[in-house]
């Protein structure tokens, strides 16, 4: 089971996943979100609004 961490607002998911080296990626849909085929985030749509959920584990660094 994937550990998720919900993050309020898009701009503040933007930026984490801008530090973990993502691209600029549109978050206007539900989507998976990889890094060189790692799963760092997903988008889901939830009663009709968009959430972003970042992976638990891509929030610790090495």
């Amino acid at each position: 089971m994937q550990h998720l961490v919900e993050i309020k607002g898009s701009h503040l998911f933007e930026e984490y996943l801008h530090s973990l080296g993502v691209s600029r990626c549109k978050l206007d849909r539900e989507q998976e979100i990889y890094v060189q085929d790692k799963h760092l985030a997903t988008v889901r749509r939830i009663q009709g609004e968009l959430r972003f959920y970042l992976r638990a584990s891509a929030l610790v660094r090495s």
